[in-house]
This record gives C-alpha cells, structure tokens and sequence, in this order.
C-alpha cells in the first residue's frame, strides 16, 4: 500500500511540475530561459517536486485557513457582532454544518470524481484499481483531517470553543465525508447514476444549503444545530457510521468497475478533448432566429459604417448570446429583491433590533458585481463569432483600439442595465426596512454599483485584448490571463475583511474604476495590435 501511495503521489506531483514548465515557459522574458528539455531533466525535476510536494501540503493547509476564515468566521464576527461569544459560536458551527455537513457532502465524492490521475495510474500505469483507490482514499482522509485540524482549532477556541470540541468536530466531519463517499458508491451501483454529476441537483442542494447556513446570521436567529450535533448520540451515529463505511470501503472488491465509469469520462487519449471542445462551441452559438433582422433593426446598420457597422451587425446577429446572460441576471436580482422586501417586512423588528443597516452590503458588493457582471462569456462568444476569422488579418488587429472602444460601450450598456436593477432591489430592500429613499448611504451605493459595473467591464474587455486566452478550441492558454484574473476576484475578498467605511470604500471604488480604464485605454491603443491575435 505503501508503494503504491508513493507511486500516486509521484504522479500527481509529476504532472503539476510539467505543469510548472508549460505555464513558466509562457511568460514573458523569463519564459525564454525556460527551454523544452527541462521536461527531461530528471535530477532538476526531482529537486522540483520536493519543492512542489512541500508546497502542495502547506497550500492544503492554507485552503482550509482560507475556507473557515473568509466563509465562516469573518461572517459571524462581521454580521453577528451584536451576539454574545456563545451564540457567535453556535452560528460559526451552523455554517459549518449546513456547508460541510450537508451541502459540500452531496457535491462533492473523491470515489467517482473523473480524474486524468486514474487514467495514467490504472490505465496506462497498471496500477492495481483496488490498491489505487484505498491509497487515494487513504490519504484523502488523512489529510483532510490533518489541514482541517489547525484551521478549526485556532477559529474554534477564539469564539471560545475548546481544543478537545474543535478536534472533536474535525473527526466528526472526517467521518461524515467517509460515509458520503460510501452512499454516493452504494447509489451509483444500485442505479448507475454519478450523483456528483447531476448538476441541477447539485447546485440547488448549495444555493438552499449556503441560504440555510446564512440566512439565520442575517436575521439574528441563532439555532441550535450545535447542541444537536455535538450530542452524545449524533457523535455515536456519525461515528458508529464513519467507521462502517471505512470497512465497507477498505473490503470492497468492485473498485474496477468503478475506475473504468470515472476514467472513461476523463479519458484524455480517447474524446475529452472534443467533448470539451464542442461543449465550448455549444455555449457561444447563436440561434437561428439571431439572423432574421427586421426592418427598423435595418435601417439603424445603414447609419453606421466602418468597424461600428461590423459590431452592429454582430451584436444583431448574435443578440441571444448576449441577452441570455443579462435576462438571467436580472431574474436572479429581481428574485432576491422580492425575497429581500418580504423578509424585511417579516423581520423588520428583529433586524432593527440587531441594528441591520445599508453599511453591511457594501464589503459583498465588489464579489456581487463580479459575479453579476457580463463579460468573459461575451469576450468568448465575440472570439468565436467574430475575432477568431478577422484576427488573422494585419487591419483588423491594427484596429484594436477602434473595436475595443465600440465593443467597450456596448458590453457597459448591458452591465449598467445589471447595477440598476441590483441598486433598486438593494434600494427596495432598504425602505422596506424603514430607510429613506434618500440617503448619503444610498447614494453611496448607487455611486458603487455603477463603479463597480464599469470597472468590470473594463477588466475583461482589458484581459481579452491584451492577453488574448483563447485558443481556437476556446481553452484558456495564457497564464497571466489566469493570475491577473485571480488577483482582481481576491478583491472581494479582501473588501470583506478589510470592511472598509461606507465613504472611504466608495472612494476607493470609482478612483480605481477610472485609473483601470485610463490605463485599458493606453494599454490597448499602445499593443492591442501585438496582443490581440490567433493563438
């Protein structure tokens, strides 16, 4: 078991190093240094992966920080500053619960997940199915529990929970994914069916389980999931439970069959690629019905001429692919907006009581915007549509800067349609509760959203033209496409834990939003013609 443990943790390591290489090697300046041999090199990758595998360990660790801290702890402290350290305690565990327990249980099973890893391991390595599975098992569990441990005791005591109940519930919740994994085998061999890959399924069961976890908090209910789950008898259940499925598992003799469904659906050698492929085709097409262009549609494309005319009619003919997403928005914001205005008139006591104010929306908004805005979806669907056959001409990538400026308005009309309709359901919701109509808050809000609207609009116009990540099969190939991206989401993140005053932030905002754009503008019109071409 051992060797084979070593054997997996060689692969996975293996391929993250040459994953390593590829992503160095397209960088800029530094990435020439970096030649195709290194892939060869034993005695250089072998130092690499000791460094790889080192760091693997810690960012698991990291993660869990990352997971308890930003979704769990801060929300309470945050939002729950008004309660006591006891009840503070008892919400931190209902969300923990509800997303760990319940929530992330159903989403999430390492027995069937579709890996590359179980195709190279069993299939062209030969690896044994039965000793592959319990090692990854194994040590799934293992360090699940090991990175968890930390995290949970160094947030668990200062609510003032103790070290035995914070190691308590890191066993428990261990033992509890172990007995998912085991009801999600018993169900696909009862029925057949990956439950993991049901995806309205499973994204209802998180949209309720992240609204059951939070929506307590918000309304200052502080339930009793911690005494009912930190019970003498729900820990022998869990237990008694954990410990059935660990044997069940470690005697199961059908793993083959379970190998050969996961990695015939990841089968990298075999038709993955085209699947992915034409799935990203799917999702950029347009309808039928896009190019039949009525007459007063017609009479406003003669107004036009030059690049202006190309992007009118582009727009037109492709007009699904760009409603779609906006009319998919606004139904989600006109939800909440009608579920806000009932839950404040139900429970404008209780949340005058726990002094909810405006204030307390404005660290979500940057992870709202980023969420509600359109842009990566649209910069694809205009890849495929439009750039993909002009690109290879030297007049249309000299023209980048004229098309960004044309497309740059057009994208800001639909996402500042999306920051009106939030600010009124934010707007509705705060009279509701008693506010004004208007306000210095209120104002402050409007004054963001739209901030926050153009400023995204702005980063992936930006981070299309400049890095251009897509390929001609629509895979993402650039990594700093990748690590800007990932820098620009941490911001909302980082406005959560920061919780910047209402004045301050807003401030923030809209300087950040015209320096991105002023820098957009020179940035594209000095190498928009470089940057902006088939990879």
């Amino acid at each position: 078991m051992l060797r084979t443990l070593n054997t997996l943790l060689a692969i996975r390591t293996s391929i993250r190093v040459n994953l390593l290489i590829y992503y160095i090697q397209k960088l800029p300046l530094i990435g020439k240094l970096v030649k195709n041999s290194f892939y060869a090199k034993f005695d250089f990758k072998k130092a690499v992966s000791v460094i790889v595998l080192l760091f693997n360990q810690l960012w698991g660790v990291m993660l869990r920080f990352v997971y308890l801290g930003v979704l769990i702890y801060l929300p309470v402290i945050g939002l729950g500053e008004g309660l006591s350290e006891a009840d503070q305690l008892r919400q931190f565990i209902h969300i923990f619960t509800i997303i760990s327990f319940v929530a992330a249980a159903v989403s999430s099973a390492t027995i069937l997940e579709p890996k590359r890893e179980k195709y190279v391991a069993v299939k062209l390595m030969r690896l044994s199915p039965t000793r592959y599975m319990l090692a990854s098992l194994g040590y799934r569990y293992v360090t699940f529990l090991v990175y968890l441990l930390p995290a949970m005791i160094l947030f668990g005591t200062r609510l003032g929970a103790t070290v035995i109940e914070a190691v308590l519930l890191s066993i428990l919740i261990t033992l509890w994914r172990i007995l998912a994994e085991y009801a999600h085998l018993k169900i696909f061999e009862k029925t057949g069916i990956v439950l993991i890959k049901q995806t309205a399924l499973v994204w209802s069961v998180l949209f309720v389980g992240y609204a059951a976890a939070y929506l307590p908090l918000l309304l200052g209910k502080v339930l009793s999931t911690e005494s009912f789950l930190m019970s003498l008898p729900v820990c022998i259940v869990i237990t008694a439970g954990g410990l059935f499925a660990a044997i069940k598992l470690a005697r199961y003799s059908g793993y083959r069959g379970i190998v050969d469904a996961a990695s015939k659906r990841d089968d990298p050698l075999l038709d993955i690629g085209r699947m992915m492929t034409d799935a990203q085709m799917k999702s950029v097409k347009s309808k039928d019905s896009d190019y039949t262009v009525k007459l007063n549609q017609q009479d406003k494309l003669e107004t036009k001429e030059g690049y202006a005319y190309l992007n009118a009619i582009f727009f037109l003919r492709h007009r699904s692919l760009f409603s779609s997403p906006v009319n998919k928005r606004l139904a989600i914001i006109g939800a909440f907006g009608v579920a806000g205005v009932i839950l404040m008139v139900l429970f404008r006591g209780q949340l005058q009581d726990q002094q909810w104010s405006l204030e307390m929306i404005f660290p979500f908004l940057v992870l709202i915007m980023y969420f509600m805005s359109v842009g990566e979806k649209i910069c694809r669907a205009m890849f495929y549509n439009c750039d993909l056959s002009l690109m290879r001409y030297g007049f249309y990538r000299s023209a980048a800067y004229s098309h960004f400026l044309i497309r740059l308005g057009k994208v800001m009309s639909l996402n500042m349609v999306i920051a009106a309709a939030l600010g009124v359901s934010l707007t509705a919701i705060n009279v509701a509760l008693g506010g004004e109509w208007l306000s210095r808050e209120l104002l402050m809000l409007w004054v963001c959203v739209i901030s926050l609207s153009a400023f995204f609009t702005v980063h992936h116009l930006f981070m299309y033209y400049i890095f251009q990540p897509y390929s001609t099969e629509l895979n993402m190939k650039n990594p700093l496409y990748l690590i800007v991206n990932m820098v620009v989401s941490s911001l909302g993140g980082i406005s959560i834990i920061l919780r910047i005053p209402v004045v301050p932030f807003t401030v923030t905002i809209f300087a950040m939003t015209l320096i991105y754009l002023a820098a957009a503008l020179v940035l594209v019109q000095k190498y928009g013609q470089r940057t902006f071409r088939v990879k």
